[in-house]
């Protein structure tokens, strides 16, 4: 019984500290200048997320300024405002190059759709392939710079927690219908 009455307090305030928690800077119009900047968009990705679509890994590596800045639970991280002031310095340091590199990806892909339709010969389709491949690259390594200096300012538990909620599997309005049915049927 003891045991019971544990978790669910521990859910409780979970959940509370989940609903009380808020970025620790506002987002502002950033997604709104991604878009802009990203431009015309591929007949083939009409899902495009500018500029993490061009990173050679762009789903498996955390961005750390991201989720430690503007993430629903970065404030629960405890950020000294000093941090914060470094992690925003790293982000205004980064954003720019990203941003420049991935739109020099985006654009190369896009030839490189062009070059298909227009029947290039395998050569050329080669050698585009090849240059998307280095900058994406070039691109990903330049996020494992920005991951450790973020890395480097968080304490360990502050990295502990970031990777806990950026890990945290969102539910999904079906699963959620699907777990109180089940609760139900109970």
């Amino acid at each position: 019984m003891r045991i019971k009455k544990a978790i669910a307090l521990s859910l409780v305030i979970g959940l509370t500290t989940g609903l009380m928690a808020k970025p620790n800077l506002p987002m502002g119009d950033m997604k709104a200048k991604m878009v802009k900047m990203a431009g015309k968009s591929s007949p083939f990705n009409h899902n495009e997320v500018f500029p993490k679509d061009y990173f050679l890994i762009p789903k498996n590596l955390p961005y750390l300024v991201g989720l430690t800045l503007y993430h629903p639970m970065s404030s629960t991280l405890g950020l000294s405002k000093e941090q914060i002031e470094k992690i925003a310095k790293i982000k205004k340091d980064t954003v720019p190059e990203v941003l420049k590199s991935a739109k020099e990806i985006k654009t190369l892909e896009l030839k490189l759709v062009e070059m298909i339709r227009n029947e290039a010969p395998l050569t050329e389709l080669d050698a585009t392939v090849d240059k998307i491949a280095a900058m994406k690259a070039a691109l990903t390594k330049k996020h494992l710079r920005c991951i450790k200096a973020v890395r480097a300012i968080l304490s360990k538990e502050q990295r502990k927690k970031v990777f806990s909620y950026a890990s945290a599997k969102p539910v999904s309005k079906t699963e959620s219908a699907s777990k109180d049915h089940k609760a139900d049927a109970k």
